[in-house]
């Protein structure tokens, strides 16, 4: 999930996804069956919009043949939250399993409370045979996040559409979530009970459609689903290539947009030698409490916008989002603790790459480019070892942004130093396609192969600044680190901070503790007890010298709204600055 903190998050999955899920244990005989797919039917039907024009929830029907389990196996399963979103799981209606013998009683276990992944699991009362029929409904409540930062993967409806990903309102198999069971994989839409024009589209393409290959678990949970008043391009979405679907009411117009990110979607698959092969997907969605994030999913990701959403900071957010589908992730570590991979290349190339196409100008090269670092060197905590970044990631927002703003200066430094060492002739590029070849010729791929490799093109020097980088060090490129047009200066900064406990805004009450004397949460007003009413994003804001924070409270019983610029003292920081009377042509180094 870029999130400027591009949540993707509030990325992330970032992440996109930036949290990976666990394998579960399998009963025998699923791990018999390992390497037999078996067909898969979801039914979507979304209710009609109310007076408000929100869908209040979608009757969902499953329909699969896997191998039979028996009394007191679990048969079905859905995580409680998944990066920071809190799924349906603990709110369907009307469940209801039947197969070839007739209906199945079902009991709900739930796994124990941990910092890992938690699902509820529904087990069988008897042995299963045949095709199983799940039906049950998934209500839409439009809550805002009541855990804090995370990406837009939640069930949500506005403008007679609604939208959400796989893993937040779909009860799936109890299987593995790695290996390839369902062929074949159909989604069906039956829109009886919408408005006439409405329409159902997926990251698999629009209408009812079955995948062409095997699908497992995982790309199910993380694939997009939206049905309702949606927008679209081009009004016929192509079976394979680039398309959009989008609700809600932006400040720009969509359309014009995604003509734009078609031509950028183009630019990647030609500089990464990668044609489409499959539908890929942009959906948009308006976001009530943090616009402006994204998260990539499953051949395709997900953007949001808002009333003030700035067009120049969506088109870096696509950027980046439809980066990670092209450059992936490292598999070993994965997750957060390989982010500063997957992130930092995503930041680095979506604004450089952005400029090669002619997408953005220079002076918005730049002007993303000094949010990034001003972010970065005002950050408190930028000396954060990178192994306990995953453990701190939802808790606090300058934690969040580490991978991001971290990984995409060490990226910097490394450019400079392969092209010094080259004389011209290499850059970071050939070492990002030596990665991608390394990936398709010995999967999985791990963190030692961008060690060994920055190794080979930089020696010692290269190993001992990617293990100083994961330590925490300071990253910090050159001047000219930025192409020929620009060069780096030192201003005095603000530091981003709250003025109270950070992990308060996480917690299902946020109520205030830990205020910092003399903050400017203090001096506004802000004090221990009061309760905050509404989510409060900090990852955009995080990087706005000017930004202000408002709070929604509740002290004594009493509403009250204090606002205050979150910022402390003033540090040494670095930007980066035009030089010289080079055309913008000669910008894009």
């Amino acid at each position: 999930m870029r999130m400027l903190l591009r949540i993707k998050v509030e990325s992330l999955r970032s992440l996109a996804l930036v949290a990976a899920l666990p394998f579960l244990l399998l009963n025998s005989a699923v791990r018999a069956a390992d390497s037999v797919a078996f067909p898969l039917t979801i039914t979507l039907r979304p209710a009609a919009a109310d007076s408000q024009q929100r869908v209040p929830y979608i009757d969902i029907t499953l329909t699969c043949t896997i191998p039979p389990v028996t009394a007191g196996e679990p048969l079905l399963k859905m995580a409680f939250v998944t990066s920071n979103v809190e799924t349906v799981a603990k709110t369907i209606e009307a469940l209801s399993v039947r197969d070839a013998s007739g209906p199945v009683a079902i009991t709900v276990k739930d796994d124990p409370e941990s910092g890992d992944v938690t699902y509820r699991h529904w087990v069988a009362s008897r042995a299963t045979k045949g095709t199983l029929t799940v039906q049950y409904r998934a209500p839409i409540s439009n809550k805002a996040a009541p855990r804090g930062a995370a990406p837009p993967l939640e069930l949500r409806s506005d403008s007679g559409a609604f939208s959400g990903a796989g893993e937040t309102f779909l009860i799936l198999p109890e299987v593995d979530s790695s290996q390839p069971m369902f062929q074949p994989t159909e989604i069906r839409w039956n829109l009886d009970d919408m408005t006439k024009g409405a329409v159902g589209i997926s990251c698999l393409g629009k209408d009812d459609v079955t995948a062409p290959r095997p699908k497992d678990l995982r790309s199910l949970q993380s694939c997009f689903f939206m049905g309702g008043k949606l927008g679209l391009y081009p009004s016929a979405p192509p079976k394979t290539g680039f398309f959009s679907a989008w609700h809600g009411t932006a400040p720009f117009d969509l359309r014009d947009l995604m003509i734009s990110e078609e031509k950028l979607y183009a630019f990647y698959g030609n500089f990464f030698k990668q044609p489409a092969a499959a539908p890929y997907g942009v959906f948009l969605r308006e976001n009530p409490v943090n616009a402006g994030g994204g998260v990539e999913l499953a051949g395709s990701f997900v953007a949001t916008f808002g009333p003030k959403t700035k067009l120049d900071d969506l088109k870096i957010t696509l950027a980046h989002e439809m980066l990670h589908t092209f450059v992936g992730g490292i598999e070993k570590p994965g997750g957060l603790s390989s982010s500063w991979y997957s992130e930092g290349m995503a930041v680095y190339y979506a604004r450089l790459l952005a400029l090669r196409a002619g997408q953005i100008t220079p002076a918005q090269f730049l002007e993303d480019l000094n949010t990034t670092a001003g972010r970065y060197y005002t950050n408190a905590l930028i000396a954060t070892p990178n192994a306990e970044i995953p453990a701190r990631f939802w808790a606090d927002t300058r934690v969040r942004v580490l991978p991001y703003d971290r990984g995409s200066m060490y990226f910097a430094v490394v450019d400079g130093e392969v092209r010094a060492a080259s004389g011209g002739k290499r850059t970071l590029d050939d070492l990002l396609f030596a990665m991608l070849a390394r990936r398709q010729e010995k999967p999985p791929l791990d963190e030692s192969a961008w060690r060994d490799l920055v190794t080979k093109q930089l020696g010692e020097k290269g190993r001992r600044e990617f293990q100083a980088m994961l330590s925490g060090a300071v990253m910090l490129p050159e001047p000219g680190g930025f192409g020929p047009c620009f060069t780096r200066t030192a201003k005095m900064l603000r530091r981003y901070q709250l003025g109270f406990e950070p992990k308060v805004l996480t917690e299902p009450k946020r109520i205030v503790r830990g205020l910092t004397a003399g903050s400017a949460a203090e001096r506004a007003g802000v004090r221990d007890g009061d309760e905050i009413t509404q989510p409060v994003p900090q990852d955009r804001i995080q990087g706005d010298q000017e930004a202000v924070l408002t709070l929604k409270l509740l002290r004594d019983g009493n509403p009250l709204e204090i606002s205050y610029a979150p910022r402390g003292e003033a540090v040494e920081a670095y930007q980066w600055i035009r030089i010289g009377n080079l055309p913008d042509s000669a910008c894009a180094f």
